[in-house]
């Protein structure tokens, strides 16, 4: 699906034009030249017909700001409703205050939004129609009750006797900006009411538009033959990248190259499709799938973004679709034949390690094929117990799951005391002589220095079975904790710093990179790949979203199909 290459300029200008109309439709129905002109155009039309009209600009208005969003999308239902609104809208104008101005302005879009309707090809999800009904619901439940309660709230209500079925007509007469047959006698309280009730009869139009037009995420499917399929390439071309077997997780999709010699794992969330790590599978093969993901992302309206990819990924990623990069953070990878316990330079790890072995904390390592089921259930009962109400998290660096059967080749490392269980580690492979971090928990008995015995412990069992190199934990921004600290810092760096460290309360980024710091790693910078710098926000929440730092995740742990 070639597009040229200004057709995407073109839709960005259209949205534009949309909004830019969208919000002059607003202002003319509230400006005073508007109120000046009823009494001429009443000459034409019924009394009070203009005001009704202000009233219906306004509500088109606000539904041409919500479209703009969707139409930059090339959403094709907000193509559609846009082609409608501005037809009405152009109407409104004419018959609200003679604007002959603003209506030809909408018709003029319109027709150009027509020569170009081949651009607006996203189909929303099918769920998207049931989303907005039941957005439509809610609101309207909510409106009726708020407007019950501001009916009952006054002493005095009426003048008269009036009716429920009056109560009700006037609520749903006042959601469209329309008096009804029940009127309150203070004037304060009836402009409350009136203010009140068109403002929710506008949240029942744009908040279900909102519902309708949001980018609706698939639900995520590895089928067997993906699996299958990874698995090959995970033996093949696994040791490229740490973060390959993360791809086996099971709240990720996958998407092919035509030639299935390489992939790339991806989650949809919040409109913005996200990749993790590189691609997966032989390099040759990337710029086919990471031309397919950039076509999958514009056939749906999603934004794309490629999260914690490599240097190496993310060179290709911009030659070959044009994004930008951006540095995140740094892996900590520890080089085996390196690390020695005794050197000056473990100092702080020795003396943690020393302390939990006095402390009577002893270490087991296992592959997960050596575990039995009951071991395996207590794994798993232990590390949930130990995580308590807290969110799991995990998207980049996380697999979701804890020693399955059919995931023989996981390392789990344990520590215990007393002979109960206080923490352990679990890694992933990363290709033949590499281990990458995946889960990292202990109980809220164990004293300090836990970790730092369970990963020296991974250490040297790595030394013992040509494991070359161990990646830790991800440190998130490490260059600016790291440069804002020193003496001679700018003032940017160290307010940047500043900023960070506010943020580490809740997201524990110095933390874990103080806690790397320790085993002397090599830090291996990660990147995040984006189209514009304007998408940027959008991507960050989803990003946190999908890591689950923001709102919670639950991940069915029952596996259905085999690795093989």
């Amino acid at each position: 699906m070639k597009r040229p290459e200004n057709s995407g300029r073109k839709v960005l200008v259209a949205a534009r034009i949309l909004l830019l109309v969208g919000v002059v439709n607003i202002l003319s129905s509230v400006s005073k030249p508007f109120h000046r002109r009823v009494h001429f155009v009443e000459t034409f039309f019924p009394k009070g017909w203009p005001n009704l009209a202000s009233a219906g600009s306004i509500l088109v208005g606000a539904m041409l700001v919500v479209i703009s969003f969707g139409l930059a999308r090339r959403n094709h239902a907000a193509f559609i409703i846009t082609e409608f609104l501005l037809v009405v809208s152009a109407l409104l104008e004419i018959s609200k205050g003679l604007y002959f101005g603003l209506a030809f302005a909408g018709i003029i879009l319109a027709v150009w939004l027509f020569t170009i309707r081949e651009e607006f090809y996203a189909r929303p999800v099918r769920s998207a129609l049931v989303r907005a009904v039941i957005v439509l619901a809610q609101i309207t439940s909510i409106s009726l009750v708020i407007g019950l309660l501001l009916m009952f709230a006054p002493d005095k209500l009426f003048g008269g006797e009036v009716s429920i079925l009056h109560m009700f007509e006037t609520i749903l007469r006042g959601l469209v900006g329309i008096s009804g047959p029940a009127r309150f006698i203070s004037h304060r309280e009836q402009d409350v009411f009136d203010f009140s009730m068109s403002g929710l009869g506008l949240l029942m139009v744009v908040l279900p538009l909102v519902a309708l037009l949001q980018p609706g995420p698939p639900k995520p499917r590895l089928t067997a033959d993906d699996e299958a399929g990874l698995s090959n390439l995970l033996n093949e071309f696994g040791e490229r990248d740490s973060l390959s077997y993360f791809a086996l997780r099971e709240d990720k999709s996958v998407l092919w190259s035509p030639t299935r010699k390489a992939a790339i794992a991806y989650r949809v969330v919040g409109g913005c499709i996200l990749s993790s790590g590189d691609p997966i599978g032989n390099p040759d093969a990337w710029p086919q799938v990471m031309r397919a993901f950039m076509e999958l992302a514009l056939k749906n309206g999603w934004t794309p973004s490629a999260v914690g990819c490599s240097e190496e990924a993310g060179e290709i990623w911009v030659r070959e679709t044009g994004m930008i990069a951006l540095e995140i953070g740094d892996e900590a990878i520890v080089h085996v034949n390196e690390y020695d316990l005794e050197n000056p330079r473990y100092r702080n790890v020795r003396q943690s390690v020393r302390r939990a072995i006095k402390q009577g904390y002893t270490t087991s390592v296992f592959m997960s094929s050596e575990l039995d089921d009951e071991t395996r259930t207590l794994l798993t009962l232990d590390s949930k117990k130990w995580r308590g109400e807290a969110t799991e998290r995990g998207f980049m660096m996380g697999l979701g799951r804890i020693a399955e059967e059919n995931e023989k080749d996981l390392l789990i490392v344990t520590t215990s005391k007393d002979e109960e269980l206080r923490g352990l580690l679990q890694f992933v492979p990363w290709g033949e002589k590499g281990l990458s971090l995946d889960l990292m928990r202990r109980s809220p008995l164990a004293d300090a220095g836990v970790n730092e015995l369970l990963i020296d412990a991974t250490i040297n069992y790595a030394k013992n079975t040509q494991i070359e190199k161990v990646s830790l934990n991800f440190a998130a921004f490490r260059s600016v904790f790291e440069r804002g600290a020193q003496l001679g810092a700018g003032p940017i760096i160290r307010s940047w710093r500043s900023i960070l460290l506010f943020m580490s309360r809740w997201l524990q980024m110095e933390s874990l990179f103080r806690f790397n710091s320790k085993f002397r790693p090599e830090w291996v910078p990660r990147y995040i790949m984006f189209r514009k710098t304007s998408e940027l926000p959008k991507i960050g929440l989803a990003t946190m979203r999908a890591e689950a730092f923001i709102g919670a995740r639950k991940i069915d742990s029952k596996k259905t199909t085999s690795l093989g």
